[in-house]
């Protein structure tokens, strides 16, 4: 067997290159595309027409966490946050001297801009919604997200209207993705074995066993744009019976934004005193022995118990309910939502008070899921 011809200009096979489908545009702003080493080889990743098309483009390929490149004074991130500007409503007078985009799914993304502290710091501008984005092939998170090439566009479109062609690289992304639309048409995939659905495994003996000693944590995490380490806000921690809760704030060494104070729904910062580390583990010691098992939703709980000193093993309710399903499992709140429909009592103030007694119903729909499998010898595991 031979493989089929490639064309490393524009990174297609040959079948369906795009290097004399892209017509040049003369753009008059420079525009640096940091993208994710994911989306790099993608072979529907759109960066490869801004590369072919523009005659003033940068492409550098970076991940989370390695050196940002460097980027022009006066430039700005091309980047949905809520209190970012228009694009449109720049001063038109003030021509904007470079523009970064950042190219990969949302939530990649979303990391590069947060870890990169060269990317943090740039002021983001943001593009008002024009309708769903052409992109046919790939999910998007909302109705208008767009593509890497249509927000390239765009802006485009609207800091220099006179620039020509700007259609013309719409155009080679629509014949991109017509012809992908067609070869997947002439050559359906069908999976070489055939696959089967396996039986979900049980859940850890510590959620079947009703008297089992049990303690419910919840913790609050934020991560402050530019920075690599996560801080815990808020940790919350039960016994289910008899009820017991303890309930903290924590010091951050980086202060939370409004925003993710309002997420915790406990009211504006100030009103409640915050505790430095040391104090909320001296709290949740009162209440954690050495024999009791931790059970969370999301994993991402147990490095923060680990880090305030607490051993215990911890599993994740969220991980053991996913087993089994072939769907997304969704949020705690959603799941919930489809038991029992009715909001439950919260056992704290704000969110956490209210997943907690979410997480408490979860481990009882646990104990009662109808399962006939053989039980695992030791589940438990930090």
């Amino acid at each position: 067997m031979t493989g089929r011809a490639h064309c490393y200009i524009c990174d297609k096979v040959a079948s369906q290159c795009l290097c004399d489908r892209v017509s040049r545009v003369r753009n008059r702003t420079p525009i640096t595309i940091v993208q994710h080493p994911r989306e790099r080889r993608h072979p529907l990743g759109t960066v490869r027409i801004a590369r072919l098309g523009l005659d003033r483009v940068e492409v550098h390929v970076t991940r989370p966490g390695a050196p940002a490149p460097r980027i022009p004074e006066g430039a700005r991130v091309l980047f949905p946050d809520r209190d970012a500007p228009l694009l449109e409503a720049l001063d038109p007078e003030v021509r904007l001297p470079h523009l970064v985009v950042i190219d990969g799914t949302w939530e990649q993304a979303s990391q590069l801009r947060r870890h990169h502290p060269a990317l943090a710091a740039l002021p983001a501008v943001r593009l008002a919604p024009d309708g769903p984005s052409r992109y046919r092939v790939r999910r998007e998170p909302n109705a208008q997200a767009v593509s890497t090439i249509e927000a390239i566009v765009r802006a485009l479109a609207i800091l220099e209207p006179e620039t020509d062609g700007l259609d013309g690289l719409l155009e080679s992304f629509d014949a991109m993705i017509d012809q992908h639309l067609e070869a997947r048409a002439e050559h359906p995939y069908t999976p070489r074995h055939p696959r089967t659905r396996r039986r979900p495994k049980p859940p850890p003996e510590v959620l079947r066993d009703a008297r089992a000693p049990l303690v419910l944590v919840h913790a609050e995490i934020h991560q402050p744009r530019g920075q690599a380490s996560r801080f815990p806000l808020r940790v919350v921690a039960a016994r289910p019976t008899p009820r017991q809760v303890v309930d903290a704030l924590v010091q951050s060494p980086v202060p939370p934004s409004p925003a993710r104070w309002i997420n915790m729904e406990i009211g504006p910062p100030g009103d409640a005193p915050t505790l430095p580390p040391s104090e909320v583990s001296r709290r949740l010691a009162a209440l954690i022995g050495p024999g009791d098992t931790l059970v969370g939703w999301p994993q991402s709980v147990a490095p923060v118990l680990r880090a305030l000193g607490f051993t215990q093993p911890y599993v994740s309710a969220k991980r053991h309910w996913a087993r089994g399903r072939g769907e997304r499992v969704g949020s705690i709140d959603e799941v919930v939502a489809s038991l029992c429909g009715a909001p439950l009592e919260p056992w704290a103030p704000g969110r956490a008070g209210r997943q907690l007694a979410e997480l408490d119903r979860i481990v009882a729909a646990l104990r009662a899921r109808d399962d006939d499998t053989e039980p695992m010898a030791d589940s438990r595991s930090a």
